[in-house]
């Protein structure tokens, strides 16, 4: 017999005595260690007692009971012996005629819309390469090594045919056949991050997966929770290079490009826009490619509009195998080539700034290569007998039916039960994220899916990606009410999000700065709960995003001036109907700029990640989508009130990042009432008391700061002025005026 894996059908009912006695013609590929011309089995174990009586059913006997299981020390298990692949298993108690998914395994798939445990069963013909402990990194030093495993041909490496980059540069190496390890010994020269690739073939031609090792030289350790966020839609931020415009000659400007690009964003970075800022997180529009055919609106609306948006995607499912026919690039063209999308990264990471791509799992567009290849083999949700199908036969959301529905005839909705759409959206996703060195991910309509798309995504860069240990940041969007934690939360875990969207905060902060419908002491009832909900209720690790604004929302300037219906924190109908006509202009009274300034300070001296919104750092009108997505502006094209406002932000992105207390530290209510709200941000000796007037009267605000036993001199942000340190002091704010304390 040659060292060749034997690939077979699935095999049914097969007895745990058949198993062991196929040893011998089967070859299993689920490890790379092999006992002569033969690779070892997969063995599958849970804990239990010993009166349990447990099988593993499964699609490779038939989900019969004739895979025992076998009791030692707390712990049942069973080795099976199979051909690579995809098997959908769950664990059977005869004793109490029940079948339980795996506790351990993350993955999950299904079988005739049954959800169980996925085994993935490898091919052992392929090599294996990990990372054999973390980096070690001194000054501008890195060192480690990639330990290389032959595939049960026992073939060495083939370093002709291997690539080993640094970023997209071949890496210097040394290699001992001996060991088995491939060691990198590297000085850099700046400060930024630093990427390996590794993709080893044996001299059989066999290549291992690609394993990225990431790493960053800064001056101070980073992590999420210190994270300052900007999001930006590139189709509307800044054109850079005009000759990529292109924009449909008869679609209104507003739903239409308007010309920002991937040029756009290296500009601002060059001339450090975020950096002075303090941003240190780039949110992009999805790179990835769209329909060149503009569409409808959704519901009634009859508006054309162009893919500006990027959430028409035509390119997803390409990766290093796949490259989609009739497309030169993955990348949208509008917004530019792949090298320079490439370089905008790279400049980034050099400036200390994560960047992070939006995606759109939920959906491919009709034009799409996925759509017109795999329409009719499962791969995506099709109207069910007895609810209305659309011209592509999908169901029209129908928001009662999240999971399944289209949003349009033209956006056809995965099917995430279907494990080769899993597996194709998944390798696209790891593609992307290795291919373009990217730190984190923005999940569209996060709700709309099957869980199990998340958590296999996050268990795939898990094993595949973050191999350093650094977090690769992912945020959902569940757009709700002001009190949806529990759907907030479904999708928080170790194994499922980072972080998402805290929408109930938003509706609370535009209620309470902007509008005024709310007072302080509603507020302050309301951050009680929120504060600790996601953490305690959920998961303890979650790291949420704040905002005052986004690209689906009225313009938080706008709804500060009262430009609609002064209560809604979404604008309500109002911000609907002055998308087209009537639509906001700039204020030229200060006050809904003071007003934003109060909401921009609580959102940076609140837990978690403060996410600006594109012209919301100084103030940008407009109502509903589009309107609210208005071609961004710098310089001498803003007003004296807007220059005020990102001087604020500035301010305030630039003294977060130097004070823990407010990436780390715990809330203290120092005075809540109507219109007076302040407490203090602790963490070890780090302090910052932030204070807020809501009111139309300056107010004078005496604090009790004895629990906080401070001393010495404290200083204040805004007016510059020194405060000596007492058990109680007094601060004068004038009318919808803040000040920020700190020691």
């Amino acid at each position: 017999m040659d060292n060749s894996c034997i690939p077979f059908n699935h095999v049914k009912a097969l007895t745990a005595l058949i198993l062991s006695a196929l040893m011998s013609i089967f070859i299993s590929c689920g490890g790379s260690e092999s006992q002569g011309n033969y690779c070892r089995g997969v063995i599958l174990s849970v804990n239990g007692r010993a009166e349990d009586d447990l099988y593993i059913k499964s699609s490779f006997n038939n989900w019969s009971l004739s895979t025992p299981m076998t009791y030692k020390d707390g712990v049942w298990s069973t080795e099976l012996f199979l051909a690579p692949g995809n098997y959908p298993y769950s664990f059977f108690s005869a004793k109490n005629s029940k079948s339980f998914l795996d506790p351990a395994n993350p993955l999950t798939m299904f079988d005739k819309d049954i959800r169980y445990s996925k085994l993935e069963v490898k091919d052992c013909r392929y090599p294996k390469i990990e990372l054999a402990g973390r980096p070690e990194i001194s000054g501008k030093n890195i060192k480690f090594q990639i330990r290389f495993t032959a595939g049960i041909s026992g073939k060495d490496p083939d370093f002709k045919k291997s690539e080993i980059l640094l970023g997209r540069d071949g890496a210097d190496y040394s290699f001992d056949k001996k060991t088995g390890m491939i060691s990198i010994d590297y000085e850099a020269k700046e400060s930024g991050k630093f990427t390996w690739f590794f993709k080893i073939f044996d001299t059989d031609g066999f290549a291992s997966e690609v394993l990225t090792v990431p790493v960053w030289i800064e001056k101070t350790p980073f992590e999420w929770q210190d994270s300052f966020m900007y999001q930006l839609m590139t189709d509307r931020f800044k054109n850079g290079d005009e000759s990529n415009d292109n924009p449909f000659s008869d679609i209104d400007e507003k739903a239409n490009w308007q010309g920002g690009d991937f040029q756009g964003i290296i500009d601002k970075i060059d001339d450090n826009y975020f950096s002075g800022m303090g941003v240190n997180v780039l949110w992009i529009s999805s790179p990835i490619a769209n329909t060149e055919n503009p569409g409808k609106g959704m519901g009634g609306d009859s508006r054309y509009y162009a893919a500006y948006h990027s959430y028409w995607p035509i390119a997803t499912g390409w990766t290093n195998e796949l490259h989609i026919p009739g497309l030169d690039s993955p990348i949208e063209k509008h917004f530019g080539s792949e090298e320079k999308l490439h370089e905008l990264i790279q400049k980034a990471h050099k400036k200390g700034i994560r960047v992070m791509f939006d995606f759109v799992p939920n959906h491919v567009h009709t034009d799409s290569y996925l759509w017109k290849t795999y329409k009719n083999r499962g791969w995506f949700n099709m109207a069910k007998d007895g609810l209305p199908a659309n011209s592509n036969g999908g169901y029209s959301c129908g928001w009662e039916r999240p999971i399944d529905c289209w949003f349009t005839d033209y956006l056809a909705d995965i099917n995430y039960r279907s494990d080769e759409a899993m597996e194709a959206v998944i390798n696209h996703l790891i593609w992307l994220i290795q291919e373009f060195d990217i730190d984190g991910l923005r999940l569209d309509a996060i709700r709309l899916m099957e869980l199990d798309f998340t958590t296999t995504l996050k268990t795939a860069i898990q094993r595949r990606v973050t191999t350093t240990g650094i977090l690769f940041y992912m945020i959902g969007e569940t757009f709700t009410g002001d009190m949806g934690w529990d759907e907030i939360g479904y999708y928080l875990g170790e194994n499922k999000l980072d972080g998402q969207f805290d929408f109930p905060l938003y509706h609370h902060i535009v209620r309470t700065f902007l509008l005024q419908s709310e007072d302080f002491e509603t507020f302050s009832k309301f951050l009680k709960t929120n504060d600790y909900r996601y953490q305690n209720d959920f998961y303890k690790g979650s790291i949420m995003g704040n905002f005052i604004g986004n690209h689906d929302v009225a313009r938080a300037l706008s709804l500060a001036n009262k430009d609609f219906d002064g209560v809604s924190s979404q604008g309500g109908a109002e911000a609907d109907q002055k998308v087209w006509e009537n639509s906001p202009e700039l204020p030229e009274e200060e006050l809904p700029f003071k007003k934003m300034r109060n909401a921009l300070t609580f959102m940076f001296t609140h837990p978690g990640i403060p996410i600006i919104y594109q012209g919301d750092e100084f103030g940008m009108p407009g109502a509903n989508d589009p309107d609210n997505r208005r071609m961004a502006l710098f310089g001498d094209d803003l007003s004296e009130n807007q220059k005020e406002n990102l001087s604020h932000t500035q301010i305030l992105g630039n003294f977060r990042k130097n004070h823990p207390a407010l990436m780390h530290g715990m809330r203290k209510n120092l005075a809540v009432s109507e219109n007076i709200y302040a407490f203090a941000m602790v963490q070890g000796d780090d302090t910052v008391i932030a204070v807020f007037n809501n009111g139309e009267d300056e107010e004078k605000i005496t604090l009790d700061l004895s629990a906080l036993k401070l001393s010495g001199k404290l200083e204040t942000l805004f007016s510059g002025e020194e405060i000596e340190a007492k058990n109680k002091i007094e601060i004068t704010l004038e009318p919808f005026g803040a000040e920020i304390i700190y020691n």
